[in-house]
């Protein structure tokens, strides 16, 4: 019985855009020259035996994400494409000089990524097979994955880091170092925000690609050598180096409001209870974690909780966390009102007094005189008008803002107020012969936007405030044409950089809609 098994797998990819039509699976084997193709529909070995054609070894295997066509990586270092239908060979991949260690393609089609030992990372063009980039990686690459969404690219190197590549840039964009032993898998998360990688080290990391930081991590007793996420993201998959079994692990987040905090990653792993060690948590079983080892992991103190920062980069052109429905109803506040307004005015009904007067006579008369109201004497002295200050909170902000030259506070303060409030503010900033509340308020929202901050927000202001001051600015353009000069600046470069990045995704979408 064991002559007839084949050598133990070493990789395997898989592929169900096609399974119904043929065979969606290919393995490589340890030693072997061949890669086998499996049917996943059938449960049952596949009808082709994908041959090196230099007679190397099959070092690494992929399926395109169309799922026509297998690659195999080979020890020679050439990638080999075969069609998964008939099972021949249409395409060799010539350049690398040693052993392929890895090998993927893109969603479209167009590009074949590989590392190989020979410390190299390349690019290739899948129509024609020609090298189109080369990337010299600073450590042997051993393992690569790929995010297909977004182009990225996640390769373990044999100095136990992992380095994250941008496919279109070519750069690598994120390094990920801690593991103390070699790195044995990688996954990327359904949502492509993190990876977790499994190591020798009996330690399994959640790294968190937008700030760059380890958030996860915990020991098990047996080594990971594979993990793999669910299509949902709601389970963590892993295989271990002394069992045939397949552990689920549950991914917490979905399902309850879990506080990521900033790990340092080359802290130690003591068992002694710290904090700053990696809790031993207990394999899953048939009936779930035991509850000792599960009590165990939530005791674990947490000091440093992780908040998301409000701007990762300075360049960075950022949203505010305000909800969208906020801006939107505060530039179209004329219009919800004029909806809203009723047709006719309310009628007031004519009050009658509870006992109607009568007249003095022999008859019975109601007395329809003017009412004892009307004979109310009034105060000449006494107004109705209510007495308000001259100069609105906004105002008076503006004020303290452009002596000290710091305009923070003035967004701040409107982020706290309603949509209503935030026009009745903007329309009660005094107008004097010196405009220093006009011009208070351009350099606030000028600077706001040499911040990179709250984008939405200071288009949403500087709407409002142009819309109710018109008649003003123009009368005096030529006493307020350097500040607006300077707004116009700023404002068209910071627009400039969204509409780049809009129209960019929006021909990423119309393409991929129409492939």
């Amino acid at each position: 019985m064991s002559a007839l098994r084949f050598p133990a797998v070493t990789q395997f990819a898989s592929n169900t855009a096609m399974s119904r039509d043929w065979d969606d699976v290919v393995s490589c084997h340890q030693g072997s020259r061949d890669a086998h193709s499996w049917s996943v529909e059938r449960k049952s070995l596949g009808k082709y035996t994908l041959e090196s054609s230099d007679s190397s070894i099959v070092r690494a295997v992929a399926i395109s994400a169309c799922g026509n066509f297998g690659f195999l990586g080979l020890a020679s270092g050439v990638i080999e494409m075969a069609n998964m239908q008939s099972g021949l060979s249409r395409r060799t991949f010539v350049g690398h000089t040693k052993a392929v260690t890895g090998v993927h393609t893109d969603a479209c089609n167009l590009r074949v990524y590989s590392t190989s030992l020979d410390g190299t990372l390349r690019i290739w063009d899948f129509a024609t097979g020609n090298q189109l980039h080369c990337i010299d990686m600073p450590s042997t690459p051993s393992h690569l994955i790929v995010y297909r969404e977004s182009s990225l690219l996640a390769c373990a190197c044999d100095d136990a880091c992992i380095r994250v590549i941008d496919a279109e840039s070519t750069r690598i964009v994120r390094t990920f170092s801690g593991h103390r032993n070699r790195i044995t898998d990688l996954a990327f998360s359904n949502d492509g925000r993190w990876i977790v990688s499994s190591s020798l080290d009996c330690t399994i990391r959640t790294w968190d690609l937008p700030t760059g930081y380890m958030v996860d991590w915990f020991r098990v007793e047996s080594v990971p050598v594979s993990v793999a996420f669910s299509p949902m993201g709601d389970f963590l998959a892993t295989a271990h180096m002394d069992s045939v079994g397949i552990f689920l692990w549950a991914n917490r987040t979905q399902f309850a409001d879990i506080s990521l905090r900033q790990i340092n990653p080359h802290s130690d792993g003591s068992t002694d209870g710290s904090v700053t060690g990696a809790a031993l948590v207990a394999m899953p079983t048939t009936a779930g974690l035991v509850d000792e080892n599960e009590e165990t992991v939530e005791d674990v103190e947490m000091d440093a909780v992780y908040m998301a920062p409000e701007q990762l980069t300075d360049n960075m052109v950022t949203l505010s966390s305000q909800p969208k429905s906020k801006w939107q109803t505060l530039m179209n506040l004329a219009t919800i009102k004029k909806r809203n307004m009723p047709e006719k005015p309310a009628q007031v009904p004519e009050l009658a007094p509870f006992f109607l007067p009568t007249t003095v006579s022999v008859e019975h008369q109601f007395d329809f005189g003017t009412s004892d109201a009307a004979n109310i004497p009034t105060d000449p002295t006494s107004s109705k008008l209510i007495s308000v200050s001259s100069e609105s909170q906004l105002a008076r902000i503006l004020f303290n803002a452009h002596t000290t030259r710091v305009y923070a506070p003035v967004f701040e303060y409107l982020k706290t107020l309603n949509p209503s409030a935030i026009d009745v503010e903007i329309r009660s900033l005094p107008v004097d012969d010196q405009l220093k509340a006009l011009k208070a308020f351009v350099c606030a929202t000028t600077c706001q936007l040499k911040s990179k901050r709250d984008f939405e927000l200071a288009q949403a202001y500087l709407h409002v405030f142009i819309a109710v001051f018109t008649d003003i600015i123009k009368a005096n353009a030529r006493e307020l044409e350097p500040l607006l000069a300077e707004l116009r600046n700023e404002l068209k470069a910071q627009w400039d950089t969204v509409d780049n990045l809009i129209r960019y995704s929006a021909c990423m979408i119309e393409f991929m809609r129409t492939k």
